[in-house]
C-alpha cells in the first residue's frame, strides 16, 4: 500500500513539474511589447482626455503593454496589432495622435464613439499599410477624407460613418479594390459617387446613406470586367465581357439613401446575383422600375424605393424570383390599380405601399395576409371597397396603417393580434365593438375622420397595460363617456374632439396620470371643470374643452398644471372671476421650448412567442403634415410610416383658434402657447398677472373675436409673406435677366429696342413742344381779347384809360400832369357801330 503511495506522488511531481517547464517555456516563447511602440501609445493617450480612468494600466512599468486595455500583440514579434477602444469610447475624449503610424504592424484599429471634438483624420493613417479593418464612426470628425487613405491597399473594412466629414469621397477610393465593407454613411458629403465604385469584385456592403451626395447611381457593370469569355466565333484572341457575367459577384448591401441622387436606377442592379438589401430611398431618382432590375436578384430580401419619382411596372414572375421580405414603395407610382405582383408575395413580413396613386379596390385574396406580418402600410392612396372579415392569425404582433383611403363600411372583425390599428380618414360607419375582439397588447388607436356611431364600448379597460394613444375625433359617437376610460394607466393621448359625448367629465379620468394631451372639444359635455384635472394630471401640456356645456367657475386647480403650454376653454358657460393665478403658468412664462413634447412613444410590433417575456420592436410611426419635408411625409392626414427602425411617435395636433379660423398645428405645437378663455360668462378685471406671462401669447378672454387675436407664436404667416416676396423677387430677376441676355445675344432685337426707344423720345419730345406752342398762343389769345374788352369799356363810358400796350384804334392823350393816356380816335356817333365790331372780335377770339 505504501509502496503505491509512494508512485503516485512522483507521478505527480513528475506531471507538475512538466507543467511548470511548459509553462517556463511558453513565457519565454512569448515576446514583450516594442519599447517603441509602447512609447507610442503612451503619446496616444496623452492626446486623449480619460474622465474615467479607462486606461489606467497603461504606463504600468509591472504591465508588458500587450496587456493594456484594448491592445493586442503578434505573440511571435510582439508588434502591436490591434488596438479596440470601442468598448471604453464613451469616456474618452480629445484628438489622434500623430505618432499612430508608428504602430507599423498595425492590423486593426477601432476608435469609434471617441469624442475627437471635430478634428480632422490626420492624413499620416496612411502610413499604416497593414492596416485591415479601420474604424472612427461617431466620432466626432470633420472636414474632408483624406485622400492619402488610398494607400492603404490591404484595407478590408472602412468605417467612417456618423461623422462630419464633408467635401467629396476621394478619387483614389477606387484604388482600394481589397475593400468588402465601405460605410461613409451620415456625413455631409458632396459631389458625386466615383464611377470606380462599381467596379470592386470583392466588395460585400456598400453604405454611402445620409450624405448630400448627388450624381447619378453607380453602374454596377465594371465589376467583373476582368471575367471574359470567348466570343461566339470561338477565337481565342476576340474576348469579351460576358452579359451572364456582368456584375459584382459578391455585393450584398447597398444603401445610397436619403442623398440627392439624380437620374435613373440603371438596369445592372439586377445582375447583382448576391444582392440582399437594397436601399435608393429618399433622392430625387425617376423613371421605370420594370422586370429587368429583378433579373438575377434572387437573394433580394429588403427592397427601399420610397421618395423617388419611380413608376413601378413589375410582372409576378420577376418579383416571384426574389425572397422579398421588406417591401417599401411609399410615394412610388403604382396605380390607379392595385399591382398583381403583390398579390403573390406571400412572405413579405413589412409591406408600404402609401401614397402609391392607388384607386382601385384591393382583390380579397390579398387579405390573407402573411402570418409572419410585422407591418402593412396602404395609407394616403384612394383604394375603394369593403373590409372583410380579416381573420388572420399573425405570429406576433403587427401593425396595420389603412389611414386616408375611401373604405366604407361597418368593420366586424379584424385580426385580434394588433400592436397599432389607424383607420383614420376613410368613411367606415357602425360601432367600435370590434375594437374588444382586439388583444390586449394594442399600443395605438386612431379611428378618427369617419362615420362611428354609437357609444364608447366598455370593454377599453383590457388595454390599460400597453395603449398609448387613442384617437376618435372626427366621428359620431355619442353617449357618455365610460368610466372604464380610466383603467387606461399608460394613456398619453386622448382626442376625443367633435362628437356628440353628454354628461360630465368622468372621475375615473383622475386615475390616467400619465395624460399629457387631452381635447374633449366640440362635444356636449356638461357640467363643471373637476378640480382633480388640476391636481391629478400634472403632466398635461394641452387642454382643450371648447365648445360644449360647461359651466360654473374656473377651478384655481388649474393652475397647478405646470407644464400647461395651450388651454382652450371658449364656447362654453363659465362665470366669475378669470382666477389671478392664470398668471402663473410655468411652461408660459418661459422663452424655452421642448419640442419633443409634442410626441407619444410607443409600439407598433411587438414579437410574443409562446412561453416567453414579451419583445418589442419598433417602427417609427408619426404625425405629418402636408407642408413637412422630412424621410418620411404623405398625405395631409395624421401619420407616416418610416419602417422598422428603433421607436415609433406619435406627434399631436390641435385646433387654434387665429385670425377668425380655427386652424390645425401640428409639429409646430410646441412653438405655441395660447390661453383662450373666449365666449363666456366671465366678469371682472382680466388678472394683470395674466399680462405680465413673458413668452408669445394668444390671449382670448373676450366674445367670439371679429378683429385678428393676437399673434401666435408660428411661422405661417412669415412664410407665407416670404414666400410670396421671394417668389415676386425671383420671377423679376428672371425676366430682367432675360431681357438683358436677349439684348446681348440677340443683335436684331438690341437694334430694334434701342430704335423704337430713340422715336419714342422723339415723339415725346415733340408731343410735348406743340403742346406749350398752343397752350401759349391759347393764353395769347385771351389776353388780346380782355384787352378788347376793356377797350370796349373805355369807348362805352367815352373815358381815357390807360391801356397798355395801345390798340390800334387808340390814341394818345397827354394830360396836364404829364402821363400818357389813350382814348378811342372815333367819335360818339361811331360808338354803337364800332362796339359792335369789337363784339364780333371778342367772339371770334373765344371761339378759336
Amino acid at each position: 500500500m505504501m509502496f503505491v503511495f509512494v508512485s503516485l506522488l512522483l507521478c505527480m511531481g513528475s506531471f507538475i513539474s512538466g507543467g511548470l517547464a511548459s509553462g517556463l517555456k511558453e513565457d519565454v516563447n512569448m515576446r514583450s511589447c516594442n519599447d517603441k511602440e509602447r512609447q507610442t501609445l503612451l503619446d496616444f493617450k496623452a492626446n486623449l482626455v480619460d474622465i474615467n480612468s479607462s486606461l489606467h494600466d497603461w504606463g504600468n512599468k509591472n504591465k508588458d503593454c500587450c496587456q493594456w486595455v484594448g491592445v493586442r500583440c503578434n505573440t511571435e514579434t510582439g508588434h502591436v496589432t490591434e488596438l479596440d477602444l470601442a468598448t471604453i469610447s464613451s469616456n474618452l475624449s480629445g484628438n489622434i495622435s500623430l505618432l499612430l503610424p508608428l504602430l507599423s504592424q498595425l492590423q486593426y484599429l477601432d476608435l469609434s464613439g471617441i469624442d475627437f471634438q471635430l478634428n480632422h483624420i490626420p492624413s499620416s493613417l496612411s502610413s499604416l499599410t497593414n492596416l485591415r479593418y479601420l474604424n472612427i464612426s461617431a466620432a466626432k470628425l470633420s472636414g474632408p477624407i483624406p485622400h492619402q487613405l488610398a494607400n492603404l491597399s490591404n484595407l478590408l473594412h472602412l468605417n467612417l460613418s456618423s461623422n462630419f466629414l464633408s467635401g467629396s469621397i476621394p478619387v483614389s477610393f477606387g484604388d482600394l479594390t481589397s475593400l468588402t465593407h465601405l460605410d461613409l454613411s451620415g456625413n455631409q458629403l458632396e459631389g458625386v459617387i466615383p464611377k470606380s465604385f462599381g467596379n470592386w469584385s470583392s466588395l460585400v456592403e456598400l453604405d454611402l446613406s445620409k450624405n448630400l451626395l448627388n450624381g447619378s447611381v453607380p453602374n454596377f457593370v465594371g465589376c467583373s470586367s476582368m471575367k471574359e469569355s470567348i466570343s461566339h466565333n470561338n477565337s481565342p484572341y476576340n474576348r469579351s465581357p460576358d452579359p451572364n457575367f456582368i456584375g459584382c459577384p459578391s455585393l450584398q448591401k447597398v444603401d445610397l439613401s436619403r442623398n440627392r441622387l439624380t437620374g435613373t436606377l440603371p438596369n445592372s442592379v439586377g445582375k447583382l446575383s448576391n444582392l440582399k438589401y437594397l436601399d435608393v430611398s429618399s433622392n430625387s431618382l425617376e423613371g421605370l422600375i420594370s422586370d429587368d432590375h429583378f433579373l438575377n436578384l434572387t437573394q433580394l430580401t429588403y427592397l427601399d424605393l420610397s421618395f423617388n419619382s419611380f413608376a413601378i411596372n413589375l410582372s409576378s414572375s420577376a418579383i416571384n424570383r426574389s425572397k422579398l421580405k421588406t417591401i417599401k414603395m411609399q410615394s412610388c407610382k403604382l396605380g390607379p390599380n392595385f399591382p398583381m405582383w403583390i398579390q403573390n408575395q406571400r412572405d413579405f413580413a413589412y409591406l408600404d405601399i402609401s401614397h402609391a396613386g392607388i384607386s382601385d379596390s384591393i382583390p380579397g385574396g390579398f387579405w390573407d395576409l402573411p402570418p409572419g406580418l410585422k407591418f402593412l402600410n396602404l395609407s394616403s392612396n384612394e383604394i375603394k371597397g369593403m373590409l372583410p372579415n380579416m381573420t388572420s392569425i399573425f405570429e406576433r404582433y403587427p401593425g396595420i396603417d389603412l389611414s386616408y383611403n375611401q373604405f366604407e363600411g361597418m368593420i366586424l372583425w379584424l385580426p385580434s393580434r394588433l400592436a397599432a390599428l389607424n383607420l383614420s380618414g376613410n368613411r367606415f360607419s357602425g360601432t367600435l365593438s370590434f375594437l374588444c375582439k382586439i388583444d390586449a397588447d394594442l399600443t395605438f388607436v386612431d379611428l378618427s375622420s369617419n362615420s362611428f356611431s354609437g357609444g364608447l364600448p366598455d370593454c377599453l379597460q383590457k388595454f390599460h397595460g400597453k395603449l398609448v394613444v387613442l384617437n376618435l375625433s372626427n366621428n359620431r359617437l355619442s353617449g357618455e363617456i365610460p368610466s372604464s376610460l380610466g383603467f387606461l394607466s399608460q394613456l398619453q393621448a386622448l382626442y376625443l374632439r367633435r362628437n356628440a359625448f353628454v354628461g360630465e367629465i368622468p372621475m375615473s379620468m383622475s386615475k390616467c396620470s400619465k395624460l399629457r394631451f387631452v381635447d374633449l372639444g366640440e362635444n356636449k359635455l356638461s357640467g363643471n371643470i373637476p378640480a382633480w384635472v388640476g391636481e391629478r394630471l400634472s403632466e398635461l401640456y394641452v387642454l382643450v374643452l371648447q365648445s360644449n356645456r360647461l359651466d360654473g367657475s374656473l377651478p384655481s386647480q388649474i393652475c397647478l398644471l405646470s407644464n400647461l403650454q395651450f388651454l382652450d376653454l371658449s364656447n362654453n358657460g363659465f362665470s366669475g372671476n378669470i382666477p389671478r393665478c392664470f398668471g402663473n403658468f410655468t411652461a408660459m412664462d418661459t422663452r424655452g421650448f421642448q419640442d419633443d413634447i409634442i410626441t407619444h412613444s410607443y409600439s407598433s410590433y411587438v414579437s410574443t412567442f409562446p412561453g416567453t417575456k414579451p419583445q418589442h420592436d419598433f417602427i417609427t410611426y408619426s404625425a405629418l403634415n402636408r407642408s413637412i419635408v422630412v424621410l418620411c411625409s404623405g398625405r395631409g392626414g395624421h401619420y407616416f410610416s418610416c419602417g422598422p427602425n428603433e421607436e415609433a411617435l406619435f406627434v399631436d395636433n390641435a385646433l387654434v383658434a387665429w385670425k377668425g379660423a380655427r386652424r390645425e398645428f401640428g409639429r409646430e405645437l410646441y412653438l405655441l402657447k395660447s390661453i383662450d378663455i373666449s365666449s363666456n360668462k366671465l366678469y371682472g378685471k382680466l388678472p394683470y398677472e395674466i399680462t405680465n406671462l413673458r413668452a408669445p401669447l394668444t390671449q382670448r378672454c373676450g366674445p367670439p373675436p371679429t378683429p385678428t387675436p393676437a399673434t401666435v407664436v408660428g411661422k405661417e404667416d412669415g412664410d407665407e409673406f416670404w414666400r410670396s416676396y421671394y417668389m415676386g423677387m425671383g420671377v423679376g430677376f428672371a425676366v430682367g435677366w432675360g431681357i438683358c441676355c436677349a439684348f446681348v445675344l440677340n443683335r436684331r432685337c438690341r437694334y430694334f429696342f434701342f430704335a423704337s426707344l430713340n422715336n419714342m423720345k422723339d415723339w415725346v419730345y415733340v408731343t410735348t413742344v406743340v403742346h406749350f406752342r398752343n397752350l401759349h398762343g391759347k393764353f395769347s389769345r385771351v389776353n388780346e381779347g380782355l384787352l378788347l374788352q376793356d377797350a370796349m369799356a373805355c369807348i362805352a363810358n367815352e373815358q381815357m384809360a390807360p391801356l397798355t400796350p395801345p390798340l390800334p384804334f387808340m390814341k394818345k392823350i397827354n394830360t396836364k400832369d404829364g402821363s400818357a393816356r389813350y382814348a378811342p380816335k372815333i367819335h360818339t356817333t361811331q360808338l354803337i357801330d364800332t362796339g359792335k365790331t369789337m363784339q364780333s372780335s371778342w367772339d371770334n377770339i373765344l371761339n378759336r
